[in-house]
């Protein structure tokens, strides 16, 4: 019988324990989940920071010209200059020494005494008469200098252009004076004849002869009345 009570009680014993430890259990659980929740409303309640705002700084860079660099612009700009200004006193020197020898040549032409070919002042004496007295020394140089170049150059432009048809065919021959002024820019006016070779086809070809020579004829250095002949020899 004792023994019986005894092993009941122990049986009792065993089952309070057990329950003991259930509620324990049972209690632990809900701590932790008490806990659990919580910790997840805390991590629920942190808000995140907002991140800070990077703000980009726009940097100028200054470009720096290496020192040698701009040194030898520099002095390639002022030896370029120099040269400029070599090159026109060099110009000016050699325009300067042109025009004192196209003087001293003109000088020395007018200084002479006696022209450079009779023939030719005996010529323009007979063209210009008593009126060839009344131009001055550049005038006269000029003529003397260049009347036969009036003739060389119309005689040339006859021979391309062809003897006159009409003439060639009568075979006629003549000559006639033409005179017209000229101007130093290369104009002429005034062109005319003024003695006549009897015939009017040679009269009208000469006309057309100088409207067309005179482009080549040698410039004047101030205006001046040009009177030449012109030969027609039919053959």
């Amino acid at each position: 019988m004792i023994s019986y009570n005894k092993s009941l009680n122990e049986t009792k014993q065993e089952n309070k324990q057990e329950q003991n430890e259930k509620i324990v259990e049972k209690k632990s659980d809900v701590k932790f989940v008490k806990i659990q929740q919580e910790i997840i409303s805390q991590e629920k309640k942190i808000e995140p920071k907002p991140e800070p705002k990077v703000t980009e700084k726009i940097i100028e860079k200054q470009i720096k010209v290496p020192k040698n660099e701009s040194e030898n612009k520099i002095s390639q700009n002022t030896k370029k200059s120099a040269d400029i200004k070599q090159a026109k006193e060099m110009q000016k020197s050699i325009l300067k020494e042109t025009n004192a020898l196209q003087e001293k040549t003109l000088e020395d032409f007018l200084s002479q005494k006696e022209p450079i070919n009779k023939n030719i002042l005996n010529e323009l004496e007979k063209l210009y008469g008593e009126e060839y007295k009344n131009f001055t020394k550049v005038q006269k140089a000029y003529l003397e200098k260049n009347l036969n170049n009036f003739q060389v150059i119309t005689q040339r432009v006859l021979d391309r252009m062809g003897y006159p048809e009409l003439a060639a065919k009568q075979k006629i021959g003549g000559i006639n004076t033409v005179e017209f002024v000229f101007y130093p820019n290369g104009d002429i006016s005034d062109l005319r004849i003024i003695n006549s070779s009897g015939y009017s086809v040679l009269d009208k070809h000469s006309i057309e002869l100088i409207e067309i020579a005179y482009k080549d004829y040698p410039k004047p250095t101030e205006p001046i009345k040009i009177r030449f002949r012109v030969f027609y020899r039919a053959y």
